[in-house]
C-alpha cells in the first residue's frame, strides 16, 4: 500500500500544476465597446432639459404627468451600473416597464419617477397610442434575449442593449428611425429625447 501511495503522488503533483494553469478568472462586467465619457454625454443631457414639454397623445392629453401609458418611452440621464450614457425602457403597463438590462431583456418595475433623478418620458410623433401599444409588446416579446454588449451593432436582433431594444421596436414595426447622427450607428439614450421623431411628454431634471 504505501508503495501504490508513493508510486501515486508524482501524478497528483503534475495534476495539480496543470490544474493551476487553467483556474478560470473571476468574472467581471463585460467590456462595452466605444463608449462616449460622461463630459462627452454632458451637453447633450443639457440639451435634452431644455427640450418643452408637450401634452400627451390620446384623449386624456395629459401634460407634464408621470407616464403610464403603455408604448411611452422612459430615458433617464442617471448612470446606469457602469455604463455613463443612462438608460431607456418602454412602458408596458402602469407597474411595468421593458427594459435591457445586463441580465438582458426583462421586466423592470415602472417607479421611475421615485427611483431615478432624472426622467424623460418620450412620445413617438407619427403614431397612435394603438401603435405605441404595439411597439411595447414587440419589445415584451424580447424578453429572455441577452445584453448587446456591441453598442454599434444596433441592426442585431439576437441581443439587445436598452435604447436599441426602444428603437427597434419603432424601426422594425413602423419604419420610424428615432436615432441621430451624433454617435454614428450607435443609439444612445440621449438620442431618443433629441430625435426629431419624438416630443418629450414629461420632464424630471
Amino acid at each position: 500500500m504505501y508503495k501504490k501511495m508513493i508510486a501515486v503522488l508524482p501524478v497528483l503533483v503534475v495534476l495539480l500544476a496543470i490544474s493551476g494553469f487553467h483556474t478560470p478568472a473571476v468574472a467581471s462586467e463585460p467590456p462595452v465597446r466605444d463608449v462616449p465619457s460622461e463630459e462627452e454625454f454632458a451637453p447633450y443631457w443639457e440639451e435634452a432639459a431644455r427640450m418643452p414639454i408637450m401634452s400627451d397623445k390620446g384623449p386624456m392629453r395629459r401634460l407634464g404627468t408621470y407616464p403610464t401609458r403603455k408604448g411611452v418611452i422612459l430615458v433617464t440621464g442617471d448612470k446606469f451600473k457602469w455604463i455613463p450614457s443612462g438608460h431607456a425602457a418602454i412602458v408596458y403597463s402602469s407597474l411595468w416597464v421593458v427594459e435591457s438590462t445586463d441580465q438582458g431583456v426583462v421586466l423592470g418595475s415602472n417607479n421611475w419617477a421615485s427611483s431615478k433623478e432624472v426622467v424623460y418620458g418620450l412620445n413617438v410623433n407619427e403614431t397612435t397610442t394603438a401603435q405605441d401599444a404595439a411597439a411595447a409588446n414587440w419589445c415584451y416579446s424580447q424578453i429572455g434575449k441577452p445584453y448587446n454588449y456591441n453598442f454599434f451593432d444596433r441592426d442585431t436582433r439576437n441581443s439587445f442593449y436598452c435604447s436599441q431594444l426602444v428603437w427597434a421596436a419603432y424601426k422594425d414595426l413602423y419604419g420610424i428611425d428615432l436615432d441621430t447622427s451624433a454617435w454614428g450607428n450607435a443609439v444612445y439614450p440621449t438620442e431618443l429625447v433629441m430625435s426629431s421623431h419624438t416630443s418629450t411628454i414629461y420632464s424630471q431634471v
